[in-house]
């Protein structure tokens, strides 16, 4: 389980413990976050709460520092003698006029606030009415004092305001203390006016000068401090390099940004540049070591080239000098043996496997083992597991298809994303279609095996929820989905299914069909061997694994050429895809047992959620 994280009774429990000096800022000792029941969603908003409190506590530790220097030093001021610490400043200096107006002036937030709903209340109308009062007289005693040009009324306004921040006025020339109070009378002026605004229910603020406020004698010692450019740490980097994520799928982002989210906690945030060689390789020697989940050398090589391009982005933003990652020289091993058992390997089903499944409660139409979509779209049960071994989907391919990817034809094709770069708005109003590869992409002959259980009369079916509508409306995502993925409720209750209800164990989930497919390939080339590409365009592959080089013919630089094969002189090959000893479901419409392939439930749920738009063609 991720750091933090915690799986309860009620689904995954988002739980950081709050750092003991950051507790009474917080006024809590924990951060809590109720995260849902699916794992994977989980696990997104775990990488965002992550580097979210991360960045909180650095923050709010950098605000205590501050706050702590402040009041050393107003309390060290307070400690010099009255009669000295008054810093003399000269009333006639320029620019001072504007500094004590914009003090004067930013007073205004803290009245405006204490007139909010938290706020204080008047007592009574005439309360009020007496402060309305009291400021219209101050604004007759200044036009008075503008008319007649003596200030000396509001110069010990101006001598207690400077007096507030640590000064004492000097006046050198006699005059300056009165220039100085002239031009301050605007300020005061214009706080009155806009006093009285808010007396009249008005949401007046005040337009404060340009120039800085005048400065605390107790501040000046630590403007060096506050200006002073922090250095940049790990929890820096989290924000460019999730920025660099959002390229990838949903998958890439969290997993990756786990592993930066894991270094940064293993270091306990250090600073950029004190990262070193050795921190990265005690980092993946813990997780080789871990008790609960152990890393494999496999994908620590993968973490380590993660975790080298944060460091390479870090870098080119200037924010560290060196990449650690690209200086370790070695890495942290176990055994084969060891390494063999971490693994985790995708086995393919064997022929008895595959009879258990098609005897098993998936293939029982009126069986009450499932509930929601899995109950209610008995067609993506009956057909996935079957396109699946017949022409090696990746378990998002066939949960992908729209009615409009199947052509029909003297030889039915199916197509796999080959159109979703064309500017179609109707596509677009569906969440997006992804492919593994540029090789995925291909228009292949429907196996006549899926034709013969009636495939075809499926499709007819299919087609009264919309030309263009999802083949197999189970596989939608819901509409509210920060992450939407295609099928995710037929993944989350089969690999349960084949690994523990039917005990074929770990390894086993839907990409075993591909594997069983690319084992039928492997035999059907020892009797006769294919042309060069045709395996590999079949399954959507680039090239054929290392176990297949000796069996398939190899391919040069034209894969990169044209359209592939045409897929109406494929058939033949095709069809000499069988496995013997296979008991197949029986026909899809007998096999139904009278009930519709997609539930009216399913139906009412999606047009509730999606309205017309998941229907595309109606």
């Amino acid at each position: 389980m991720l750091p933090n994280l915690r799986k309860t009774p009620h689904g995954y429990t988002y739980l950081k413990t709050v750092p003991v000096d950051l507790r009474e800022v917080l006024d809590t000792t924990v951060v809590k976050r109720a995260l849902g029941r699916n794992y994977s969603v989980a696990k997104a908003r775990w990488a965002e709460l992550e580097a979210e409190t991360t960045a909180l506590f650095q923050r709010l530790r950098q605000d205590l520092q501050r706050s702590q220097s402040a009041e050393d030093a107003i309390d060290a001021y307070l400690k010099q003698p009255r009669a000295t610490r008054l810093k003399p400043l000269d009333a006639g200096r320029p620019g001072l006029a504007a500094q004590l107006s914009a003090l004067h002036l930013s007073g205004l937030a803290l009245e405006a606030k204490a007139r909010s709903p938290k706020g204080w209340r008047w007592l009574d109308a005439t309360e009020r009415d007496k402060f309305a009062g009291e400021v219209n007289a101050v604004l007759e005693l200044i036009k008075n004092a503008v008319v007649t040009g003596d200030v000396s009324a509001f110069i010990p306004v101006v001598e207690q305001l400077a007096e507030s921040r640590g000064y004492r006025l000097v006046d050198t020339s006699g005059d300056d203390i009165q220039a100085l109070t002239y031009d301050f009378l605007k300020a005061a002026q214009h706080s009155c006016h806009v006093l009285l605004a808010r007396q009249n229910g008005e949401f007046a603020e005040p337009t404060i000068p340009e120039a800085e406020p005048l400065p605390a004698v107790w501040e000046l010692g630590l403007q060096s401090k506050v200006v002073k450019p922090k250095r940049p740490r790990l929890s820096d980097v989290t924000t460019l390099y999730s920025d660099r994520l959002a390229v990838f799928n949903r998958k890439t982002q969290t997993t990756n940004l786990s592993w930066w989210i894991r270094l940064i906690e293993h270091c306990h945030d250090k600073e950029l540049d004190e990262v070193t060689p050795t921190d990265i390789y005690e980092f993946f020697e813990k997780r080789l070591n871990d008790l609960k989940k152990p890393w494999s050398m496999q994908y620590e090589r993968t973490v380590a080239s993660g975790l080298r391009e944060a460091f390479a982005i870090a870098k080119a933003k200037g924010l560290c000098q060196r990449n650690p990652v690209s200086e370790l020289e070695t890495m942290p091993a176990i055994s084969k043996v060891e390494e063999k058992k971490r693994k985790k390997p995708r086995r393919p089903f064997s022929v008895e496997q595959l009879n258990i499944l098609f005897s098993s409660a998936w293939y029982d139409s009126t069986a009450e083992d499932w509930q929601q979509r899995m109950k209610w779209d008995l067609g993506v049960r009956y057909w996935v597991p079957l396109l699946s071994l017949y022409h090696g989907f990746r378990v998002r391919e066939p949960l992908q298809l729209l009615v409009s990817d199947i052509v029909d034809g003297p030889h039915p094709l199916v197509k796999i994303q080959v159109d979703d770069d064309d500017d179609d708005s109707e596509v677009r109003s569906l969440p997006e279609r992804r492919v593994k590869n540029q090789a995925t992409r291909r228009v292949i002959p429907i196996h006549p095996v899926l034709l013969q259980l009636g495939f075809m009369d499926f499709l007819e079916i299919a087609k009264k929820n919309g030309e263009r509508s999802p083949l197999f409306p189970s596989a939608l995502p819901r509409r509210s989905s920060k992450s939407p993925m295609w099928g995710r409720a037929y993944e989350q209750r089969f690999v349960p299914l084949v690994r523990d209800t039917l005990g074929f164990g770990r390894g086993y989930c839907n990409h075993s069909f591909r594997h069983s497919l690319e084992d039928c390939l492997r035999n059907t080339q020892l009797e006769d061997k294919w042309p060069a590409g045709l395996g590999q365009f079949y399954t959507g592959r680039t090239l054929p694994g290392d176990k297949d080089k000796g069996f398939f013919m190899e391919l040069g630089s034209e894969q990169g050429y044209g359209d592939g094969y045409n897929p109406a002189l494929i058939m033949p090959y095709v069809e000499r895809l069988q496995y013997r000893g296979l008991k197949l479901p029986e026909p899809f419409t007998r096999w139904l047992r009278g009930q519709p392939p997609v539930d009216e439930k399913l139906i009412s749920l999606l047009d509730k959620e999606w309205g017309s738009d998941w229907r595309l063609g109606n």
